[in-house]
């Protein structure tokens, strides 16, 4: 009777123990799972954070490259500035221009405002004209980069040289003797090159020849004319071309009551002829565009 009481007893117990045993190991199973959700979520975590950082590297890397990158542009280019619209500016520069244009009593004389960019690129040439003036300046404007290029010492392989032409009337201009705005857009990429602003007094046409020279044009008396009304005060010509030819009308009386008119070509001298206008204008004539910078920028300009 003793020896069952003892192993009831001892039977009580092992439920009792293994009762406890369960519960301990099913609570430390919960608790194992608990552990293992919550360190599988740090994994997750980690490996986002672990892209986050990895990207936020690339961006910081891409960034200083960037950085980098304008850094020595603009030790490059010390006198560049941006612009949202066209990127970096290495220069710029604006002249003014003078033409003829057609109307029908005969010619008639034009002031234009050219205004030079240069813009790092491909050593491209592009010409606007604003509104569309019917000028031609594709050949006179490469010619005028190549002899730019020859007195500065500055190839422009790498920039795109943009050059806008406008005009202050609203309609359509039919500008003739385009190739004239030649030596002006020289000294005006010149200008834009070394960084000197151009005199607005000082109004210049003429062609310009691959040497640097300034070619002869027509019109003279015309856009001196314009030169003078745009408020010039110094008109460069090309040499040798001072004195201007006209047509003057002359009047013949060969007996009472017949009058005879003729024209008769003459010559007149561009500065007088200013002067007799009412205009008080300096007319100079020059061979080379290398001498004419001077007048626009007080600068020499040493090839």
């Amino acid at each position: 009777m003793r020896h069952g009481n003892l192993l009831a007893t001892l039977l009580v117990l092992s439920i009792a123990i293994n009762s406890i045993l369960t519960v301990a190991y099913l609570s430390q199973l919960h608790l194992l799972n608990d552990v293992s959700t919550k360190l599988q979520s740090y994994a997750e975590t980690s490996e986002e954070l672990s892209a986050k950082v990895a990207e936020l590297s690339y961006q910081l890397n891409l960034t200083l490259s960037q950085l980098e990158f304008y850094k020595n542009l603009a030790e490059n280019l010390p006198n560049a500035t941006w612009s949202g619209e066209e990127g970096w500016i290495q220069g710029a520069s604006t002249v003014n221009l003078v033409a003829v244009k057609s109307t029908p009593t005969g010619l008639e004389g034009v002031t234009l405002q050219c205004e030079v960019k240069l813009l790092q690129g491909s050593g491209r040439i592009l010409v606007d004209t604003e509104p569309r003036i019917g000028i031609d300046l594709q050949a006179s404007v490469r010619t005028a980069v190549q002899v730019a290029e020859q007195l500065t010492g500055v190839s422009l392989n790498e920039t795109d040289v943009v050059v806008r032409v406008r005009s202050s009337e609203e309609e359509r201009i039919e500008v003739v003797d385009g190739p004239s705005a030649g030596a002006a857009i020289t000294v005006a990429v010149i200008s834009a090159i070394r960084g000197e602003p151009l005199n607005a007094s000082v109004y210049m046409t003429g062609t310009i020849n691959p040497d640097g020279s300034i070619g002869w044009v027509g019109g003279i008396l015309e856009k001196a004319l314009a030169a003078a009304r745009g408020g010039g005060k110094l008109f460069i010509i090309p040499k040798g071309q001072r004195l201007a030819p006209v047509w003057v009308v002359v009047r013949e009386n060969p007996m009472p009551g017949l009058v005879i008119e003729r024209y008769e070509l003459r010559y007149v001298d561009v500065e007088e002829y200013l002067h007799s206008q009412g205009y008080h204008v300096e007319v100079i004539e020059l061979e080379h565009v290398e001498e004419a910078y001077p007048y626009f920028t007080g600068q020499e300009l040493k090839s």
